[in-house]
């Protein structure tokens, strides 16, 4: 950059560098939004998995309801 008296001449030298600068911080900020959602979606479970244990849950809930009925059943 060479430097000048000239004040419209600085002015845009000054507008020039921040933009460098923004355009820097933008960047980064952008690689930063990325490498969290690459984060975010190898820590995710597929769905094929989440519908496996939901129906494991569910088929361990339905054993849990017909013991305490049959517990129940006994009782009375």
């Amino acid at each position: 950059m060479e430097l000048t008296t000239d004040p419209a001449l600085q002015a845009a030298q000054r507008l020039e560098l921040a933009v460098e600068r923004l355009a820097g911080a933008i960047e980064k900020r952008l690689s930063a939004i990325e490498a969290a959602a690459a984060v975010r979606e190898a820590e995710m479970v597929s769905r094929a998995e989440v519908a496996t244990l939901s129906a494991r849950l569910d088929a361990a809930l339905a054993q849990l309801r017909g013991a305490l009925a049959e517990d129940t059943a006994e009782k009375n």
